[in-house]
């Protein structure tokens, strides 16, 4: 893997407590996210397949660790294993800030 996309993955981490992962297997590319749930002991396991064939298509596991079930995307063209790993970042980030909003969101008036 690229020293670029290890750099791009560590500093990722160390900003949002999130671990990742990436793969690029030349047919297909992979990301692999454990997400921290807030006032949990566990995780959320998050990974993002395509390809460099694959015109923008990408399949989306939202808890990998617990079902075989997915959601399929189009992130439009995507170049390079980097391309990808960047809006899966961005997806991730989005995923996150949107279940703490629902967790926020659930809590009514009985959250301090």
């Amino acid at each position: 893997m690229q020293k670029k996309i290890q750099e791009l993955l560590k500093k990722f981490e160390e900003d949002h407590e999130i671990y990742v992962s990436a793969q690029d297997a030349q047919t297909f590319w992979m990301v692999n996210a454990r997400i921290p749930r807030k006032e949990e002991s566990h995780h959320r396991s998050r990974k993002y397949v395509s390809g460099p064939n694959e015109k923008g298509n990408i399949l989306i596991f939202p808890d990998h660790e617990r079902s075989d079930a997915y959601v399929t995307e189009n992130w439009g063209t995507l170049k390079t294993f980097e391309d990808f790993v960047q809006k899966a970042l961005a997806s991730i980030l989005e995923d996150k800030e949107e279940s703490d909003q629902k967790l926020q969101e659930g809590c009514g008036t009985s959250c301090d």
